[in-house]
Order: C-alpha cells, then structure tokens, then sequence
C-alpha cells in the first residue's frame, strides 16, 4: 500500500509529497529509507528490488519502505534539496515550524518508527564504494548489520551518529538504525543495488521476516583502525591499477598521479597492508588531500 504521509505546498512544482510503500501488518517492524540525497540512485532501486521480492512473499511483520525522500532533488540530481541548497541529512530531528528540509527531517522520522531502521546511501559521484554497513564500535546494531553478510562491515568510534542525520536521531529515540551504502552518486550501478537488497533480505530472515536468499560474502570486517587511507599528496590525474574488490599485498601498485599537462608521474600510490580496496577514486582530477584509495585488512 502506497500512502501519503506528509505533504508540504511549495511555490513550484506542485505539493511536495513525502511516500510511503507497506507491507504486512504487526512486528517485527523494520524500515527501509531511500533517496536522502538526490543523486544518490543506487540506495533507490534496492528499495525497488525489495519491493518486488515483497510482493511475492509478504513479510512476517511490517517493512515500510521510503524510496524518494528527496523528491525534488532526485528529479535535478542534486544532493540537497532544491528550496534552499540545505542537505536534508543535516536537518534532523527537524522541526514543524523550521525550514522546508527540517519540516520534511521531521516527517522522515515520525514516519519510520520501527524496530529496526536502515537508511541506503550511494558514495561520492567521485568514489566507488564497496556495498557496506557501516556500524557503531558496540552494541545492538552489530550483530544486525553483520547479518546482511555484505560484502563489508565497518566499524567506527561515531558510527553515524550525529543529531543532525537520520541514523544518529533514530538511535537518539532508542532505536536500531545503521547505513548501508553502495556504489557511486549521481549514476545507477545496478550490481551494487542487488547485493545490497540482497543483504537488507538476511536481515529480513535474521529477524524472523522472511526467507533465506543465500549466504552473503564479507570480504573485510574492520575497525577504523585497520584501514588505510590513501589521500593524495601534490594533486594531478590519478590513474587506478587496481578496482573496487581487489584483493592486494604490501607494495601492491594502487594508482598513479600524473601531471595534468605532460603526464610525468608525480607520485605512486601502493598498498601497506594486506587488504581489500573498499573504495576508490574514479574521477580522475584530484587536489592534494583528497581520498583515492581505501584498503581495510583482510586476515
């Protein structure tokens, strides 16, 4: 069932609708949230595919889904919202007075109480990144997110939990919220969107809500501190040697840094440790500082 549960009269466009797709009835009760920011595709056709596996077989339980919150955004392909370039994952627990993007901030979360709350993301237009949960050092949300069997499972000090975004106001109200991400902003790789319906589906049978779809295969399960970061040291033209999955040792070639105009080698970029690349730059200008590489430790 398709309902609305928040509406909001804008100047253009015509209302603003805030959308929610049901499935079952009682509890458990999980949610699934799609479409925070508007270039972000991936995070939406796994709710599509949810939906189509739903409709086949009715949960034992209550899945709401939400695959377009940003409507207006996701129709542009911009990241934040279009009344006033405000990022809506910055407006939580938003307020029914507050700005356009706080009043749908509120909305979002009087609409996805549940026992279990997972909010979808696609990584940097620039980036590629490894399907993942990401998740809190301890606690409830670790034994869920591990049960997607995604490809892999980061652990980290704040785990996403500022006030300011979703999963930190779920969790700020009690409840179990994590992120899974996958892919890249502003294009569709519909590969990733299929692992990670498939992993929302584990959790789905973890939780006694549905059936089985198969193992899932994580690649790295890791703290922050058995990642390695590799950022960029003088900027250039970055060219990768390697790809998202790969499996590399200490002194493996990642990538290299070109000069813009005549294509000498700045620098290069090699693996320290025995890992898995999680994420990497395919946009291919690159300033000082900024991330080319991720390689989390594979024991």
């Amino acid at each position: 069932m398709i309902e609305d549960v928040f509406v909001l009269q804008v100047p253009f466009r015509g209302a603003y609708r805030l959308q929610r797709i049901r499935f079952g009835q009682g509890r458990p009760r999980l949610v699934v949230v799609a479409g925070l920011h508007g270039n972000e595709l991936n995070g939406i056709h796994t709710v599509h595919l949810l939906a189509s596996a739903l409709r086949e077989q009715r949960p034992a339980g209550t899945v709401d889904l939400l695959p377009l919150v940003n409507a207006f955004g996701i129709e542009d392909g911009t990241k934040r919202g279009p009344f006033d370039g405000e990022d809506l994952n910055d407006a939580f627990p938003g307020h029914p007075k507050g700005t356009a993007m706080q009043r749908v901030a509120q909305a979002v979360l009087d609409a996805t109480e549940a026992d279990v709350c997972v909010d979808i993301h696609s990584g940097s237009p620039l980036v590629q990144e490894m399907p993942q949960v990401r998740l809190p050092l301890a606690g409830p949300e670790v034994d869920l997110g591990r049960s997607t069997g995604l490809p892999f499972v980061w652990r980290r000090p704040a785990g996403n939990r500022e006030p300011s975004g979703l999963v930190g106001a779920w969790r700020a109200q009690g409840r179990r919220g994590f992120r899974i991400m996958g892919g890249r902003g502003g294009s569709l790789d519909a590969r990733d969107s299929v692992t990670m319906a498939n992993g929302v589906r584990r959790l789905m049978a973890a939780l006694g809500m549905g059936s089985d779809v198969g193992p899932g295969e994580t690649l790295a399960d890791v703290t922050h501190e058995e990642i390695t970061a590799h950022r960029c040291e003088t900027g250039g033209f970055f060219v990768p040697e390697t790809r998202v999955g790969a499996r590399v040792l200490p002194g493996h070639l990642l990538g290299r840094v070109l000069d813009p105009l005549g294509g000498e080698v700045l620098e290069e970029v090699r693996a320290d440790r025995n890992g898995v690349v999680t994420n990497l730059r395919v946009y291919p200008m690159v300033h000082a500082e900024e991330l080319l590489v991720r390689v989390a430790t594979v024991r």
